[in-house]
């Protein structure tokens, strides 16, 4: 035991000595001493998995630890995921363009089509700085997204990131179930007001629920595919769907829980039209049981939805102040990443009431989308170009979907997992109409991420086919 590990320091001493004088620099920058020991198990980690392995261990590692906990750990994490990422691209495919994996014309138009408006919003905008540092930004997530498409060689592969995926909602949602139990205030807010709103190392729960958006379908259609099969493996999948369900309750997110279900009742629909019946009459027999029968849980039922706030709703305030953000700046919008400084332009309220400390909060804290609305979001920074690529992302996920479902009906496991993604899909798309990121949020990791790695199989699917047919 002890030869086998001298042999492996002796085979990676340059990986142990990188490292070791990394961890000293960092112990020399206290109190960010934690930078060198993430680095070192990047470094090590890259010697111990083999490519395609250490790709995914990046993929849960930013969806994971790159939340909200600090900006300067996403900062070095995102960094250290793209230099890393990169150089395993160029050490496997090198410099010949010929060689690298080809995206369909149509997703090589779009990302084009993205980056050039975002290029001319900036240039027409009061402060091109922040501008340009939100399309580079835009930009750095394209070129990771590309390379975790580039990857994509074997039907595997898909499956590889859709178990990663999961594995990343399953750990979000029980870190937000321990914040939660160990949380004196959470539980405070429980028993005195039934209100509940963890997002455990995310500050916008909305973004730990846009992740149990893709998480949960993908692990309900897995369900589907290992049903009465594999014994263990159902049961697992069972578990950490639970895990996974108690998770998002927990974020009190109604919009991430409309995607969920939007999702289920989708692949419900497509693959058992009898199972989908049961499932709406379960849902409409309960909801009419605990809303209109049952006093108490319908009391419950609408501190926890929120319902009276239904039609008095912060985020009316925000569409109404995105419209007139809009109609101010018709063609290139405000510039990206600065709508922000347009809101109290446009604000439809009284400055210190109730509702305008609301915004305010939504001011200081937001990190990007303050519309909470992808169509006007995308409107109000990037002009009418905006809004035209906000409608076409999701006509172009539908039309390929559309297309690689119908060529994979026969193909059991394809066609579900296929399914299972085109569901996800449309439930972020409702979803998109109450929150503005999850879709593509000027190249933020963890937001558009898990919906984009997904987007990443579909077009992996279209293109295998589509090169059978040229042979043919």
């Amino acid at each position: 035991m002890v030869r086998m590990v001298y042999n492996f320091v002796v085979n990676n001493k340059k990986i142990f000595i990188v490292s070791i004088l990394l961890s000293i620099l960092a112990i020399k920058l206290d109190p960010y001493s934690w930078i060198g020991i993430i680095l070192l198990i990047f470094l090590i980690a890259f010697q111990i998995y083999s490519t395609k392995n250490f790709i995914l261990f990046f993929i849960l590692s930013l969806l994971v630890v790159s939340s909200d906990i600090s900006e300067t750990l996403r900062i070095v994490l995102n960094t250290s995921a793209l230099i890393f990422l990169m150089y395993v691209f160029f050490k496997d495919y090198g410099l010949q363009i010929n060689s690298y994996p080809k995206l369909p014309s149509i997703i090589k138009g779009y990302v084009s089509f993205t980056i050039v408006i975002m290029v001319f919003s900036s240039l027409f905008s009061d402060n091109i700085l922040t501008g340009f540092d939100e399309t580079l930004r835009q930009i750095l997530f394209f070129v990771m997204w590309y390379i975790l498409f580039a990857y994509l060689s074997e039907e595997k592969d898909s499956y590889n990131y859709v178990l990663v995926l999961i594995s990343a909602g399953a750990i979000v949602a029980i870190i937000i179930i321990y914040s939660f139990i160990v949380s004196d205030i959470s539980i405070y807010l429980l028993q005195t007001q039934g209100i509940i709103h963890e997002g455990g190392s995310f500050k916008n729960v909305t973004a730990a629920a846009g992740i149990f958006a893709v998480t949960i379908p993908l692990t309900f259609i897995l369900l589907l595919l290992n049903l009465k099969m594999n014994k263990i493996l159902t049961y697992s999948l069972y578990a950490i769907l639970l895990i996974q369900v108690i998770g998002l309750f927990l974020t009190n997110s109604r919009s991430g829980l409309m995607a969920v279900f939007i999702s289920i009742s989708i692949i419900l629909f497509i693959l058992n039209r009898k199972t989908f019946k049961r499932f709406i009459l379960f849902a409409s027999l309960s909801f009419i049981l605990f809303y209109f029968i049952l006093p108490s849980i319908s009391e419950l039922f609408a501190i926890y939805f929120r319902t009276d706030r239904v039609f008095e709703n912060t985020r009316y305030y925000l569409w109404n102040m995105s419209i007139g953000i809009i109609i101010d700046n018709p063609i290139w919008g405000t510039g990206p990443g600065q709508f922000k400084n347009f809101m109290y332009h446009h604000i439809p309220v009284m400055l210190g009431s109730w509702d305008e400390s609301q915004i305010a909060w939504i001011f200081k804290n937001a990190g990007l989308g303050e519309s909470h609305n992808f169509f006007l979001f995308r409107t109000a920074e990037l002009g009418f170009l905006g809004l035209l690529g906000a409608i076409l992302l999701p006509a172009i996920f539908i039309h390929l979907s559309f297309k690689v479902m119908k060529r994979n009906f026969y193909n059991r496991r394809n066609y579900y997992l296929l399914v299972g993604i085109f569901s996800l899909g449309i439930g972020m798309l409702i979803r998109s109409f109450f929150e503005s990121t999850g879709l593509l949020s000027h190249g933020w990791i963890t937001r558009d991420l898990p919906f984009w790695i997904c987007f990443a199989i579909i077009i992996h699917f279209y293109v295998i086919r589509t090169e059978k047919i040229q042979k043919k």
